[in-house]
């Protein structure tokens, strides 16, 4: 939302960051995908925040982890880990995570770098 502006470069790190992260969890959708046993089977996501030395653990089911996924520009955070986002939505929070959208140029890197992004089109 507005009144959390940033200059350019802090955008693009934030945003490449991100995605950095979220490509690190496509891996392990995509093992975790090759081996659960269980829908319901909880798997070991990284949180998708701006702090490039993150490395805490989100467990969720791949369903879940596909609603955050259904958008170019949302993200997996721990709770708190949002505060260094920049210009964001929270969109959902539950006890362990939030998912949050990106806005402003933090959320079009995030777009252009999403390995999904044809998929997200809008008509």
């Amino acid at each position: 939302k507005r009144g959390c502006e940033m200059d350019a470069s802090t955008a693009e790190r934030i945003g490449r960051n991100d995605s950095a992260f979220r490509d690190a969890n496509e891996q392990v959708r995509a093992r975790a995908n090759e081996h659960l046993t269980a829908v319901d089977q909880l798997v070991p996501f990284l949180c998708e925040c701006a702090d490039e030395e993150c490395t805490t653990i989100v467990q969720l089911t791949l369903v879940a982890y596909e609603d955050v996924r259904t958008d170019s520009r949302q993200f997996l955070n721990v709770i708190g880990h949002e505060r260094a986002e920049g210009p964001i939505e929270i969109l959902s929070k539950n006890h362990n995570h939030l998912v949050v959208r990106k806005s402003g140029r933090s959320g079009e890197i995030a777009e252009a770098l999403d390995t999904r992004r044809d998929r997200h089109r809008k008509g």
